[in-house]
């Protein structure tokens, strides 16, 4: 297993509304594994966990701010579970969602590329909720929860997706245990 790796996460940033220079320095920006018990994301019993350093707008930016992004994925009794934070860091950064959840959910989640049938958006308890179908026909949810924040926007903002194999249902239950226990640590 390869501990560190690079990867472009410039259009995740632009969508998230981050900053210009932020999104331009994430161009090469190293996620490294980590202990899950240093993540940010809650639950991550049985993840892999990854997240990247702490990153800065420079002088071409029109704020100032410091961001960090995180992620757990990973298979727990054949279910698939993908968690991505964005979290500002310091206190005249914010994210701002853009982006619309279904193509939020299609450009960070695994199971969401090449995604069919995706619901409206709906709300359950303090999350903004779809339902789809994976490209390995999974049945799926997908999840965005935002933390308090300033006028600027959101301290963080949380996507994550639950998946479960072909033909075994999404229930009620499913749904609102895993909306639930979806969380940011403070």
């Amino acid at each position: 297993m390869v501990m560190m790796r690079s990867v472009s996460v410039l259009g995740v940033l632009m969508s998230l509304g981050l900053p210009a220079a932020v999104s331009a320095q994430a161009g090469s920006v190293e996620w490294l594994d980590i202990d899950c018990r240093q993540s940010r994301i809650g639950p991550t019993d049985g993840l892999r966990c990854r997240a990247t350093d702490k990153m800065t707008i420079d002088a071409l930016a029109t704020g100032e701010g410091v961001y960090r992004f995180w992620n757990a994925s990973g298979s727990i009794e054949n279910t698939k579970y993908y968690y991505y934070v964005a979290e500002a860091l310091s206190a005249k950064a914010a994210i701002v969602t853009k982006q619309d959840l279904a193509d939020a959910v299609r450009g960070r989640s695994p199971q969401g590329r090449g995604s069919a049938n995706m619901s409206n958006v709906g709300r359950r308890q303090d999350a903004d909720i779809v339902s789809f179908e994976s490209a390995e026909k999974e049945s799926c949810i997908g999840i965005r929860k935002t933390g308090s924040g300033n006028a600027q926007g959101s301290r963080w903002v949380l996507y994550a997706t639950r998946c479960v194999p072909p033909g075994q249902p999404v229930t009620d239950g499913d749904i609102a245990a895993f909306v639930r226990q979806a969380w940011v640590r403070e």
